[in-house]
């Protein structure tokens, strides 16, 4: 799948987000990335090492948020190479997610900052 498919076309509405990796696996090997937008269904992950399989049917992915981690099963949809080539930028489809991943979306809406980044409660009344 290394070519640019429908890379703006999430049925979800997005959110960026700043400080939040991906630990990512293609079931070979497992990759670290930067998540740059979620949705209810889907996920952009940036920064992931040009040998990440995209080809693979399901990935796997341990999103690192601010007060818990979330594993999601993932299908690739869209690939872009970044940094000539040294990088890529996935979109990928959340298969099946659920109620906890919405919640932490919630989360993320409600309590950020002006720059995206997640924060507590108690820091935002601060």
């Amino acid at each position: 799948m290394g070519f640019l498919l429908q890379e703006n076309n999430r049925n979800g509405s997005r959110h960026d987000v700043m400080g939040l990796m991906s630990n990512l696996s293609d079931g070979k090997m497992t990759f670290v990335g930067i998540v740059e937008d979620i949705s209810a269904n889907g996920i952009r992950i940036s920064q992931v090492p040009a040998n990440f399989d995209d080809t693979a049917e399901l990935c796997y992915s341990i999103v690192n948020g601010p007060w818990d981690d979330f594993a999601v099963a993932l299908k690739p949809k869209w690939v872009k190479l970044t940094n000539r080539g040294m990088y890529k930028m996935i979109g990928f489809e959340i298969d099946n997610p659920s109620k906890d991943w919405d919640a932490f979306i919630e989360g993320v809406k409600q309590n950020s900052d002006p720059f995206g980044i997640p924060m507590l409660e108690s820091e935002i009344a601060a």
